[in-house]
């Protein structure tokens, strides 16, 4: 029998480890969020405001996918951050971090209540927080992925909705049981899954796959209460996915954005297994340390919680699917891009970065809660060491390397986004003195991020002209950066 003393010194003594680590967690995602805040518009950000601001928003719609891109969603996200936000481009990186973790924090807590796990919500707020920081961490070019929102509302932004989406799921599901869903529910969860998939090719085919997989698995082995519900709900999510990847996949503007001829079948596949490896190797060679804590934190912190209750889950049969659901949900985030254009860029990896990280934290928890199960003398003492190592390693990492960005990039940052505004100020005050044909120094791009160019003509120089409300812009090299 437990002693109720000392469980109540446990709960103490685990909140205390669980507040440090959230305190530092949340202030590396507030450094992270911080770093944001010197993005600046750029290239596809101009035309992408200047049709979110048209008057129409849905003829802006109807041209962009005929002519430009088949990603529907984007102009509605830019659309709404210019409502919410206008001309303030980069207050969006710190409510998209903010937004992710608690998204991330929901969708914890939705799997436990559904799971039947009892831990503290303290608990919940420290995974979801980790999972946030360590995504963000590792995010192949930061810059792109989290800060500009062109890629953002293509990257990040609908792996945030579908994060949403999925705890929302799962609290229909387990708040239903056998009850029978009216039909406006799951006609609500294609829409929102078609407006989910719309953001762009790869977090549709995730969104996808994992329901087809989800559905799959339900029908075969879950016979629990809730099982008319779940197929329910995940039935119409996957019709809503499937329909977003359709209307993409007609949209006139493909053959302008593909380009090049696409690869067959054969080639497509075996190419994308291949460069499913050579990810997962690179993550591990170039980020060990990040990599190697995603598994240790959660491993200490389930070996902790689960000393003194069984685990009914297993949690060594999670530990054998983990690893072919990971591979296969990163083969499917690396398809579209594979198909169009060879190893996906930076900022398409992003996706497959979330799901390796998630699945190495799924592998430490359940490594922990197993080997929980083995009774030793002394049970409490490698309990408490395990904790004390959690406790320390999650308050002091997460500072450091969140110091150690902010140490290298801020400098960069800040000295860029001053040229920009000094830049956007010059076009102001000519403009009010009646200039219609701008001329400005050129500005170095940032992260690999084209910039203004030196004729009128480009295209970014044209969106720019129009976002502004002048009739050019051209910025001819000066030679000083």
């Amino acid at each position: 029998m437990n002693n109720p003393k000392t469980g109540r010194m446990k709960s103490v003594v685990l909140n205390a480890v669980m507040a440090a680590g959230i305190t530092a967690l949340l202030a590396a995602l507030g450094s992270f969020a911080y770093l944001g805040t010197f993005t600046r518009y750029l290239a596809d950000d101009y035309c992408e405001t200047v049709m979110a601001n048209s008057g129409s928003l849905i003829n802006a719609l109807i041209v962009r996918y005929q002519n430009v891109s088949d990603r529907y969603s984007n102009l509605l996200f830019d659309a709404l951050s210019e409502f919410l936000f206008p001309r303030q481009i980069q207050i969006m990186p710190v409510v998209m971090i903010v937004l992710w973790t608690a998204a991330l924090i929901w969708l914890v807590r939705e799997i436990k209540l559904f799971s039947g796990l009892q831990w503290p919500f303290a608990v919940d707020v420290f995974l979801g927080a980790s999972l946030s920081f360590f995504s963000i961490l590792e995010a192949p070019n930061r810059f792109q992925t989290i800060y500009w929102r062109s890629a953002m509302a293509t990257h990040f932004a609908p792996l945030v909705y579908l994060t949403a989406l999925s705890a929302l799921a799962l609290l229909q599901i387990r708040k239903t049981e056998e009850r029978r869903l009216p039909i406006w529910m799951g006609l609500l969860f294609m829409v929102l899954a078609f407006v989910g998939g719309g953001f762009s090719e790869p977090p549709d085919a995730i969104l996808i796959v994992s329901s087809a997989l989800i559905l799959a698995a339900i029908v075969i082995f879950y016979k629990g209460p809730r099982r008319q519900s779940a197929i329910f709900i995940t039935a119409w999510t996957l019709a809503g996915g499937l329909l977003a990847l359709l209307v993409m996949a007609l949209a006139p503007g493909n053959a302008l954005r593909l380009g090049t001829p696409t690869p067959g079948f054969v080639t497509l596949v075996s190419r994308t297994l291949l460069y499913v490896i050579q990810f997962i190797w690179d993550v591990f060679i170039v980020l060990p340390a990040p990599s190697l804590l995603s598994v240790a934190l959660p491993f200490l912190l389930f070996y902790y919680l689960f000393q003194d209750q069984p685990v009914r889950q297993k949690p060594l049969v999670v530990m054998l699917v983990t690893p072919v659901l990971m591979y296969i949900l990163i083969a499917a985030s690396f398809a579209p891009s594979v198909y169009g254009q060879s190893f996906p860029e930076e900022r398409a990896r992003f996706a497959g970065q979330l799901i390796l990280i998630a699945s190495l934290m799924v592998e430490g928890a359940c490594l922990g809660a197993a080997l929980s199960q083995i009774k030793v003398r002394w049970q409490s003492a490698p309990g408490y060491l395990a904790l004390g190592l959690l406790a320390v390693a999650s308050a002091f990492y997460p500072l450091r390397a969140a110091g150690n960005a902010v140490r290298d990039s801020l400098p960069h940052y800040s000295k860029w986004a001053s040229k920009w505004d000094a830049r956007q100020s010059q076009i102001f005050a000519e403009k009010a003195q009646g200039k219609q044909d701008i001329v400005i120094p050129q500005l170095y791009g940032i992260e690999h991020i084209k910039e203004l160019d030196t004729s009128g003509d480009y295209w970014i120089n044209r969106c720019a002209a129009e976002f502004y409300g002048v009739r050019s812009i051209s910025a001819p090299a000066t030679g000083n950066p």
